[in-house]
């Protein structure tokens, strides 16, 4: 079985960076629909046969962008108790919540989604998925059971995403790490003592 070498893999890596950067330096311009695979390759300093190498066609390109953020998106997530079984509000840090580190990194992305209607469908997907980390990750120790879980996923999901949408709209006017400070201190509000468990822990 033949292995690509290091440095083919290195300019594939970098070709498809280009691409994706152009795409969406494009899409902060025009419609996702006006922008040609011309557009992007003159954007990018690429010739047409290096994105054909690479995509069929530009939709493809542009899932290609919205998966690798959704990966992104999901590991930020979880990076406060991705390796711990257990874990409490209060003893947390605002250093180890990494989802607004996220978000500046994609910033471009984020911008789309919040300020136009371009990305629309995957606004939505992004809601779900904060959603579904909640019900699916992380088992309240001492559960309120007053509180209907499900909607306190819609909650906490809605609560981050409009987090987002501020700092997005603000024009990240505030540093990643004030927004994480911020979160964990409004999460604290009325959750000081709440203890979970990682349910990855025991994956």
């Amino acid at each position: 079985m033949r292995h690509s070498s290091p440095s083919i893999d290195r300019r594939v890596h970098k070709s498809k960076a280009a691409l994706k950067q152009a795409l969406l330096e494009n899409m902060l311009r025009k419609s996702f629909e006006d922008i040609s695979i011309t557009d992007i390759v003159k954007a990018a300093d690429l010739n047409r046969g290096t994105f054909y190498k690479h995509y069929a066609i530009k939709e493809e390109l542009l899932d290609d962008i919205l998966a690798d953020v959704m990966t992104d998106l999901i590991q930020s997530y979880r990076s406060p108790y991705l390796h711990y079984q257990n874990f409490d509000i209060q003893s947390l840090s605002a250093s180890a919540i990494k989802i607004f580190d996220h978000v500046l990194a994609n910033a471009t992305v984020y911008t789309l989604l919040v300020t136009t209607g371009i990305l629309a469908n995957f606004r939505n997907t992004v809601y779900e998925t904060l959603k579904r980390l909640y019900l699916d990750d992380v088992t309240e120790m001492s559960p309120n059971p007053k509180i209907d879980k499900e909607l306190l996923a819609c909650y906490q999901a809605n609560a981050v995403f409009g987090l987002i949408a501020e700092w997005v709209q603000s024009h990240f006017k505030y540093s990643s790490s004030y927004m994480a400070e911020q979160l964990l201190e409004f999460t604290r509000l009325n959750r000081a003592h709440e203890v979970y468990r990682s349910n990855l822990a025991q994956a």
